[in-house]
């Protein structure tokens, strides 16, 4: 029987999904125990330029109105030991289930769905935040059949993670995402949204392919989209625009919306009988992060284990992860650039993004002595090493071999001399062999 593990005011219960930045759980919350949330909790501590990225997304985040469309963010900010996290209401269906499920949505419905969207949309961008992953597997399927957009955590500060290239894609950020870097903008939101109502009307776009290469082939993105057979030719030209391969053509979200809502879908209807399928490579059913919860997951929670073999391309995936969110910055302006930046842990040379960087560092800690090994702790906020000093070799000859830590605080190390720090991760505590 597997205990409740707390993250913030959350309780949760299964692991859905890990990768090398964060940990997904499903999870409740005492003030409303039947709304099943999802709750992403990072692997690193954060403290400084990075904790203050952070914690002012989370502002923004919950500083957004309450929208019907907008899955609602229950809890957002830091665990006791400065782990970022981030809990949102989920359910157990998205819009790709319901379209794999029941086929292709009529007109009328579609052009709702698009205007109520892009209202939330637009809102999530009036706050200064970028959504960067709106995909049918993102969009919950509540009580009703009531739609809102989730999956918050794509290009969060800290908590973000690159997603493969798809259809949904804007075709300006599909480098970035081969190169496995999050990039996103407020034009990519509105060519993710129109690519998902294109797809709710069962459209085939001609640039769906099986294979990834080809999905993400910019080539393929200039080709002109295709009416719908039996579907008003004028709302898939209204969408069409939004798909334009140059953003700066593209609706904002504002636009898109009034552009809907005046839609009569009175219009000429192109040739043919109306699809009764959604092609499959417009449907990817879970992204990077599942955000609906499985009810067969019966996994324990994440707890971060005493072994750091395997770390270092580990946090080389965090830094790369964590790189393109700085891309979106110019999107942003002013501050919000320098703040966005400052997520890019190579970007500020930090130590623990390259090992190379990370012996130098550490080497100007010492005043002799040779690195044998060093690594950076899996819980993040510490870096130790095995140093040999004149007259041996790796403990083998005359001379010692001595374990150094020392503690990241900004771009400094400050050594760490005894055990008394609680904070101390258990692979450091091990390190250090205190009681």
């Amino acid at each position: 029987m597997s205990t409740t593990q707390t993250i913030g005011p959350a309780a949760v219960h299964r692991l859905l999904h890990r990768d090398a930045v964060c940990s997904v759980f499903s999870g409740t919350v005492e003030t409303g125990p039947t709304d099943l949330l999802c709750v992403t909790v990072a692997h690193e501590r954060v403290d400084g330029s990075r904790r203050e990225v952070f914690l002012e997304w989370a502002a923004k985040l919950t500083g957004l109105p309450a929208h019907p469309h907008l899955s609602p963010c229950t809890a957002v900010g830091l665990t006791e030991n400065g782990r970022p996290y981030l809990a949102v209401g989920t359910a157990r269906r998205s819009l790709a289930d319901l379209l794999a499920d029941q086929g292709p949505m009529p007109p009328g419905q579609v052009r709702a769905l698009g205007v109520a969207l892009s209202d939330a949309v637009a809102v999530y961008h009036r706050a200064g935040l970028i959504h960067g992953a709106i995909q049918p597997s993102h969009i919950l399927v509540g009580t009703g059949h009531h739609l809102q957009l989730t999956a918050y955590d794509v290009t969060a500060p800290v908590l973000a993670a690159p997603l493969p290239p798809t259809p949904y894609t804007a075709p300006e950020h599909l480098d970035a995402a081969v190169a496995g870097e999050v990039a996103a903008s407020p034009s990519g939101d509105v060519y993710a949204l129109a690519t998902a109502l294109y797809a709710a009307l069962g459209g085939r776009l001609p640039w769906v392919r099986h294979a990834r290469e080809e999905a993400a082939d910019p080539l393929l993105r200039a080709a002109p989209v295709p009416h719908i057979p039996g579907v008003d030719a004028e709302l898939t030209d209204l969408i069409g625009a939004a798909l334009s391969p140059d953003p700066r053509r593209r609706p904002t979200a504002d636009a898109f919306r009034e552009q809907l809502t005046r839609l009569s879908l009175t219009g000429p209807r192109a040739h043919g009988a109306r699809p009764d399928t959604v092609a499959n490579g417009l449907l990817p059913r879970r992204g990077l992060r599942p955000v609906t919860v499985a009810v067969s997951t019966e996994l324990t929670p994440y707890r971060p284990g005493r072994e750091r073999v395997g770390l270092r391309p580990r946090l080389r995936s965090i830094a790369t992860a964590t790189a393109g969110v700085a891309l979106t910055g110019a999107l942003l302006g002013g501050a919000a650039l320098a703040t966005y930046a400052a997520t890019n842990p190579e970007s500020t040379e930090s130590v623990c993004s390259d090992p190379n960087v990370l012996d130098g560092r550490i080497d100007e800690q010492l005043e002799d002595g040779r690195i044998v090994d060093s690594w950076c702790a899996e819980e993040g906020g510490y870096v130790a090493a095995t140093v040999d000093y004149p007259g041996g070799s790796g403990g083998d000859g005359d001379g010692p071999t001595e374990r150094k830590v020392w503690r990241i605080e900004g771009e400094n190390l400050v050594a760490v001399t005894d055990c008394a720090d609680a904070a101390l991760p258990a692979a450091i505590a091990d390190f250090l062999e205190c009681a």
